[in-house]
């Protein structure tokens, strides 16, 4: 008996599975329909991939030093209304200090990803 359910769950198991494969390949089909379609509709056409990568970098390094620009100023407002408190003092101006060198890099970070960018298309385009 013991031999029989297994060979049930199995035969379920497998049916579901292979099931599931068959769904996500035609969602993905109807997703990559819709993605050309919607292409088509704004009329854009595919571009340069080193500027494609280039600029999701560029706008992930913008967020990251708005960031690190909040961290900032929270830190100088937290140490602005400290009162006198040596621990809170102490806190705000370890993050400010933070704060700071994590702007520092990004911005670095951001213009190295643009020379470098820069030099891949020049490259490229001659």
């Amino acid at each position: 008996m013991k031999k029989v359910l297994i060979t049930f769950i199995l035969i379920v198991a497998t049916l579901l599975v292979s099931t599931g494969v068959v769904y996500a390949s035609s969602a993905q089909d109807a997703a990559l329909a819709g993605l050309k379609n919607t292409n088509a509709q704004a009329e854009m056409t595919e571009g340069d991939p080193s500027q494609t990568i280039g600029g999701a970098i560029s706008v992930l390094l913008g967020i990251l030093s708005l960031i690190f620009l909040i961290i900032t100023i929270y830190a100088g407002v937290m140490w602005m209304t400290a009162s006198g408190n040596t621990d809170s003092v102490e806190k705000a101006r370890r993050m400010l200090i933070e704060g700071a060198v994590g702007f520092v890099l990004t911005l670095s970070a951001y213009a190295f990803t643009a020379y470098v960018v820069g030099e891949i298309t020049s490259k490229i385009i001659n």
